[in-house]
């Protein structure tokens, strides 16, 4: 199932919203739209049952696993225009050492961001027990399973 922007953002889809950041650079060497548009063709492409909401923050794409802009803010992904990739996931309230507690990592290029996502997807707890996201971390050989 493709992500699907959150409710509360009904005004453009995730990708209207990238792409409007896209064309609005016209002139610069990076385009952060861009390297977003494609993480976004990157979740769609692999995950085909699971519920994604998206919700933007600034350039900034949060993952979340309810439709609702005040659950928990699992997975933070943001692009730079390289074709770079920084991530943050919300570490399980069991293992945060402080309130609302996020590990950060950058991903080199865009089949890095897909292990980096499957693994913030995880460890966040956010996608628990979710058979999908268990056979995606298994077919690319991510330990924790």
């Amino acid at each position: 199932m493709p992500i699907t922007r959150s409710s509360d953002q009904r005004r453009q889809t995730l990708e209207e919203f990238y792409q409007e950041v896209s064309e609005g650079r016209p002139h610069y060497d990076v385009d952060p739209g861009k390297g977003m548009l494609d993480f976004i063709q990157l979740i769609n492409q692999i995950f085909k049952q699971t519920l994604i909401w998206g919700l933007t923050s600034h350039y900034r794409l949060v993952l979340q696993s309810a439709d609702d802009y005040k659950s928990p803010w699992y997975v933070i992904v943001v692009s730079i225009g390289t074709k770079e990739y920084y991530f943050e996931y919300l570490m399980p309230l069991e293992k945060q050492p402080w309130p609302h507690a996020y590990v950060r990592g950058e991903a080199k290029n865009i089949e890095e961001a897909k292990r980096y996502l499957l693994i913030a997807m995880y460890e966040s707890g956010g996608w628990a027990g979710n058979s999908e996201l268990m056979q995606l971390m298994h077919d690319n050989n991510i330990k924790g399973v």
